[in-house]
């Protein structure tokens, strides 16, 4: 009888080669190539994830609105508790992004501490209901989503332009409608939004974009015009998450690689 088994393929290794497994799904198959590209220079990869992240007001008074940017770097700026970002050494494989206006209560306006910011909630649109970001500031953030994002790497522009309605979201349920005239008056409420998919507000990234931690790495919104915006009360914050896979310690690799490729 015929032998129908697949053979699977091998990945050359520091450690000993690696079975690499059938690519039945997109993620696997740039696993498979960042395996076979790095295995042999020792550099691990797994999966991962950097979280980016911008105060959009840091204080109580209103705050004008025209391009928010993003930290991409480990070293880079000011870093919030609930960041993950890029260390130098390393190099991250973007499979897909995900944007959330992010919202949290602070004692200060806009200045949360790092307890109350590990507290934060994510909301895939500008939800008037959220106290937050409440109707002002609901109207005022809704051009983040008329505007659009771009990645530039060093003199490279990789993303000209992402349409932000693309990560969108608005699900059957949402904070702060109100359901019925029960008492106490808060047991009439919605206390949260529904989130129906696993991080609801992604996007597939097409083509594959590896960062790589000794650039100069440049995300960043364009709204379509300058807004106010009126910080309410706590804290609201731009959120980009990065689902992808962590190459450790192939920043030099890479650009080794990319030296031989010219």
């Amino acid at each position: 009888m015929r032998n129908l088994r697949v053979k699977a393929s091998r990945i050359k290794a520091q450690g000993g080669d690696i079975v690499a497994a059938q690519p039945f799904s997109r993620r696997q198959a740039v696993f498979n190539s960042k395996a076979s590209e790095y295995a042999g220079q020792g550099v691990i990869t797994t999966p991962g994830y950097l979280r980016l992240e911008q105060l959009i007001a840091t204080s109580a008074a209103a705050t004008t609105l025209s391009q928010i940017n993003f930290n991409t770097l480990d070293t880079s700026g000011v870093k919030l508790a609930t960041e993950r970002r890029l260390k130098l050494a390393d190099s991250f494989t973007i499979t897909d992004i995900s944007f959330y206006i992010g919202s949290g209560a602070s004692t200060a306006v806009g200045a949360p501490t790092p307890a109350e910011q590990a507290s934060e909630r994510l909301n895939t649109f500008p939800n008037a209901g959220v106290a937050q970001i409440g109707i002002a500031g609901g109207n005022a953030l809704e051009a983040i989503y008329n505007g659009f994002l771009s990645l530039r790497v060093d003199t490279t522009t990789f993303l000209d332009s992402i349409p932000m309605r693309q990560f969108y979201r608005v699900g059957d349920v949402a904070t702060g409608v109100q359901q019925s005239s029960g008492a106490p008056a808060a047991a009439g409420f919605v206390n949260q939004s529904s989130w129906p998919l696993s991080m609801f507000g992604r996007s597939e990234l097409l083509p594959t974009i590896e960062l790589n931690g000794q650039s100069n790495i440049e995300f960043g919104i364009t709204l379509p015009t300058t807004v106010a915006f009126t910080q309410p009360a706590g804290f609201t914050t731009a959120v980009i998450i990065l689902n992808g896979f962590l190459n450790q310690g192939a920043a030099t690799v890479q650009r080794n690689i990319q030296r031989r490729l010219r």
